[in-house]
């Protein structure tokens, strides 16, 4: 069994890009362009999800890529209906494979 073939899911990866506006505010755009990536998504339990000071994060999966994929931190990912951001993208110590943790984005409607 190879690494690649563990990578069963897959993603609709957009590339993130940050700009100030007059207000000296930054503002987050996505590109129109999007790129499927294959990945290995795994759920974060609830007790994983606690932060070493008690409080609950807001990370709900841990996903796996190819060392080349490009994904980077703030970078979006769709995954069937669910929208994710990556909130902190590692190369493993020998370039193997890239780990990232992801949060849902939430929509609020009021």
């Amino acid at each position: 069994m190879t690494f690649t073939s563990l990578l069963t899911d897959s993603v609709t990866l957009q590339t993130a890009y940050s700009s100030q506006n007059s207000f000296l505010d930054w503002t987050y755009t996505y590109s129109s362009a999007s790129t499927t990536t294959k990945c290995r998504l795994t759920p974060i339990s609830s007790y994983e999800r606690i932060d070493p000071e008690g409080r609950f994060i807001d990370i709900r999966y841990f996903a796996y890529f190819e060392s080349g994929a490009s994904i980077n931190e703030g970078d979006r990912l769709i995954h069937g209906n669910e929208t994710l951001i990556v909130k902190e993208c590692i190369i493993d110590a020998e370039s193997h494979h890239k780990e990232a943790y992801l949060a849902e984005v939430t929509i609020w409607l009021i």
